[in-house]
């Protein structure tokens, strides 16, 4: 009896480390094939592997690397992204993994998240890489010149010079002066001296402050003056606003609150704005923005790159207002009109590594102060050029 007993627990033993072994073996069969895969540069077999096996609970920190590349080398950055996070789930101090991750949210357009995992990489890496914790980010400037249909409306100019400061890995600090000019006739605002020769001259500042919290969100907050003279009216517009943004490698999440005095009026605004990229890159993505305030306002964005260095967008807007903040209350639509309907379309070029060229059409139809039936439209043409350093 008791032989038998020492017989089943070395038979245990046994079954034991024979079950360890093919264990073993198959892990050593996982490395292996994966890296016979990326030095191939066989990218879409090496992902399907990589899914397989992460099913199979076979995971290894090195095939997550190699995986995260190929997605990489097929432009699914948002997909590189998801790997190279499982990566420094389990080693934080992976360099390698840090520094794809910081390229892919370069690719993506989420420079928060690329200061945020610039700042940990090594001191190697940040300076083969030209890596600054404090610089001059970018430089740019917009004119748009706004052409209407009424003759009781002028044509309007507008012209905006921004610079963006990153004062450390976590914190830049963009701002505006902008400047926005136009001559209107209205001879129902009686309160107006010369009121069929009302100039608007706006002079403005903007400046906005976004600190990177983790790789993943970023708290902002802003402040927007506009010194806004009517004739022998003179409004000092302000508005402050505050929000947060969250980036997921597919989905971006931004919500904001915007609390304004506009021509010595309360004004208050509720944003949430989605971006998402179901390619994993900015070859094909979407903007959808919903606006609250004394009204509901929809608008969406879909853009496409149709070679390597231009792209292409369409925007529309639905709802009715005359008071609207836009991008971060940058752009300031307080208006007599009633916008009723807003549509347009926009080209980005990349004319060198770091300079952009914009082009942008749009159409606005509105409705005329006090009137019930009386629209007319609006059509600007806008140019801009941004240096990023």
């Amino acid at each position: 009896m008791y032989s038998k007993r020492i017989l089943m627990i070395v038979l245990c033993c046994l079954l034991l480390i024979k079950v360890q072994a093919q264990t073993t073996a198959s892990v050593e069969e996982i490395d292996f094939h994966s890296l016979n895969l990326y030095n191939n540069a066989q990218w879409r077999s090496l992902i399907l592997y990589g899914r397989e096996n992460k099913l199979a609970g076979k995971e290894l920190p090195l095939l997550r690397m190699r995986v995260g590349y190929a997605a990489l080398m097929l432009g699914n950055y948002s997909q590189s992204l998801r790997w190279y996070h499982q990566v420094l789930q389990q080693e934080p101090d992976n360099n390698l993994a840090l520094y794809y991750v910081y390229l892919n949210n370069i690719y993506l357009n989420n420079s928060s998240g690329a200061r945020y995992y610039a700042s940990r990489l090594s001191t190697e890496t940040k300076s083969s890489e030209k890596i600054s914790k404090i610089k001059c980010y970018s430089v740019e400037t917009e004119y748009s010149y706004k052409m209407t249909t009424d003759t009781f409306r002028k044509n309007a100019q507008y012209a905006r010079i921004g610079l963006s400061l990153q004062l450390g890995y976590k914190l830049e600090f963009q701002q505006s002066i902008a400047w926005y000019k136009q001559r209107i006739s209205e001879p129902s605002m009686t309160s107006v001296t010369n009121n069929t020769n009302i100039d608007l001259n706006l002079k403005e500042y903007y400046g906005k402050l976004i600190f990177t919290a983790s790789g993943k969100t970023s708290i902002l907050g802003g402040f927007h003056y506009l010194n806004s003279p009517f004739n022998n009216y003179t409004f000092n517009n302000t508005i402050i606003f505050g929000g947060v943004n969250y980036a997921s490698p597919f989905v971006h999440i931004k919500a904001i609150a915007n609390l304004a005095n506009l021509s010595d009026s309360t004004y208050h605004q509720y944003d949430v704005t989605i971006s998402y990229f179901p390619l994993g890159n900015t070859k094909y993505y979407g903007i959808s923005r919903a606006t609250y305030s004394k009204s509901l306002i929809f608008s969406q964005i879909a853009g496409i790159g149709v070679t390597k260095n231009i792209w292409l967008e369409g925007n529309i807007t639905f709802g009715s207002y005359h008071t609207s903040l836009e991008n971060d209350a940058l752009f300031v639509f307080n208006d007599i009109d009633t916008k009723e309907f807003k549509m347009g379309g926009s080209m980005y070029a990349s004319l060198y590594k770091k300079l952009t060229l914009t082009v942008n059409y749009t159409f606005e139809q509105k409705l005329k102060y006090q009137t019930t039936n009386n629209y007319f439209y609006q059509h600007s043409i806008t140019t801009g050029l941004s240096w990023k350093f």
